[in-house]
């Protein structure tokens, strides 16, 4: 599938991140402490590259024990996806009845943009699973998600802000804030609101089959030990295991995480526990992943290790993981392999923030490695980087190539009172080539953001019609119009007189 475009999938992925992104905002003020149990639900990267996985919750709390399943919706429903007849696809594979599943509203707002509502709706695996023979199974989705159907527990979601007013067995009556009264009838769903409680339009649930609602535990009350489940016959408890003492373990720990490492019949599990101990200052888990880099067990286990050392920035360990991803990104045996693309990419601002390593990827053999170089740079990248950006577009060497690279980080990622400054003084003392590409990126920027560092009249004048072409001048190189342009033009089949 390489880089190839798919807005609709790349939206639906965003949608899922932007909700487990607010899940973990709401359990830190909870006062719990989560962390990404499934790699990446957080995050709206998309990579072609199928890993099999265990089926896990999206999040986990490390002092409590909690997972949680993010469940983003554009319309808020008690809904699951199901594969009846297929038992590792079934809607609660892989969750355990005091697992929580929470439901996020995602609307879009001005400009496409999408944004998480500010509550979730928590329910337990447990009351789900008591109120199924009473949901309702959708038709088939499409031949590609073969026999999976959305499994919907009936529910009622307000269109409006309110308060309600009365609530016997039968029905809800409410006041809602447009003046109107508005009465539903329960039909068997619990209300989950008293007299005289508020509720929100579109984001929260007034009613459902479920019987009640769920709620974060008190951290306090609850604290949960994963040292306990180390020696689980379940993959998915050894694994939740390991990946906690990877954030609350210490050295005490290490042999048995060591243990789970070097010999558990699970793959996943197993390097998981490599990472963990990386986590914790031990080479040995650094060893191990490198093993499953260059020679693994399980061909798949090649891009789960490379993405699990894009996570060890905060680790005593960052530098020899930035090592290990530059040197697999190098390996002329991956070439055009998404591993050296995920490489790249973890040394980026998703990844280590180890910018300097990303400057010998601007000239990359592959096009999709070059994208992914040129994006995986960050606004936070320091002024040494500017000056080695910079350094690359007054080299006469440098290929046109690389120069171009390094132009379009400088001009649309480098924040623009660190880049311009330099932009405008290479083009006072550098060679015709040289002044080309310092004109050439000027005139990519924003003409507001530059403005105060260009006060030369024919300089100005210069640039003037180049920005005539930026996204910010001109309506149709605007991100958002540039595909649709694209995907328009293509609507038309060429006749021949």
């Amino acid at each position: 599938m390489g880089l190839k475009v798919d807005s609709s999938f790349l939206k639906f992925l965003t949608m899922g991140a932007l909700g487990a992104r607010r899940v973990c905002e709401l359990m830190v003020r909870a006062g719990l402490h989560p962390i990404e149990l499934e790699r990446y639900s957080r995050s709206n990267k998309i990579w072609s590259t199928k890993v099999k996985r265990l089926r896990l919750p999206d999040l986990l709390c490390v002092h409590t024990g909690l997972r949680v399943e993010v469940r983003a919706k554009s319309d808020l429903t008690i809904k699951m996806s199901d594969a009846p007849t297929n038992p590792d696809r079934r809607w609660n594979t892989g969750l355990a009845p005091r697992d929580m599943v929470a439901f996020v509203l995602i609307r879009e707002a001005e400009g496409g943009r999408l944004q998480a509502a500010d509550n979730a709706e928590l329910f337990w695996v447990q009351d789900l699973q008591a109120t199924e023979d009473a949901s309702r199974l959708g038709p088939p989705k499409s031949a590609s998600e073969g026999a999976e159907r959305d499994r919907e527990w009936p529910s009622i979601v307000p269109s409006t802000n309110g308060v309600v007013q009365a609530l016997d067995q039968a029905r809800l009556s409410t006041r809602l804030d447009s003046g109107r009264n508005q009465t539903y009838q329960l039909r068997g769903k619990t209300s989950y609101f008293q007299v005289g409680q508020r509720f929100l339009a579109d984001s929260q649930f007034l009613a459902g089959l479920p019987v009640a609602k769920a709620a974060f535990p008190n951290p306090q009350q609850a604290r949960w030990n994963p040292r306990d489940m180390l020696r689980s016959d379940s993959p998915i408890d050894r694994y939740v295991a390991v990946k906690a003492l990877g954030v609350v373990g210490a050295a005490p720990d290490v042999p048995a995480i060591t243990r789970i490492a070097e010999r558990d019949a699970e793959g996943r599990v197993a390097l998981e526990a490599a990472a963990s101990l990386v986590r914790l200052g031990n080479d040995r888990g650094l060893a191990l992943l490198r093993a499953a880099i260059n020679e693994p067990q399980v061909p798949f286990l090649r891009m789960e290790a490379t993405l699990a050392l894009s996570e060890l920035k905060v680790t005593p360990l960052a530098a020899r993981c930035a090592d290990l991803l530059t040197e697999c990104a190098q390996a002329e045996a991956l070439l055009n392999d998404e591993v050296r693309q995920a490489a790249i990419w973890g040394l980026g601002k998703d990844g280590l923030r180890a910018y300097p390593r990303l400057l010998a990827f601007l000239d990359a053999p592959a096009v999709d490695e070059l994208v992914h170089t040129v994006c995986a740079f960050g606004s936070d990248a320091d002024a040494t980087v500017a000056d080695h950006l910079i350094a690359i577009l007054a080299d006469e060497a440098a290929s046109e190539r690389k120069r171009a690279s390094a132009s379009l980080v400088l001009a649309r990622t480098i924040p623009a009172g660190v880049s311009a400054p330099r932009l405008v003084a290479l083009r006072t003392c550098a060679s015709p080539t040289t002044k080309d590409w310092a004109l050439a990126t000027l005139g990519q920027m924003s003409p507001a953001a530059i403005r105060e560092h260009v006060t030369d009249r024919n300089l100005a004048a210069q640039l003037r019609p180049l920005q005539l072409t930026s996204p910010e001048t001109n309506w149709t190189r605007s991100e958002q119009v540039v595909d649709t342009l694209a995907f328009v033009r293509k609507q038309t089949v060429e006749t021949r007189a």
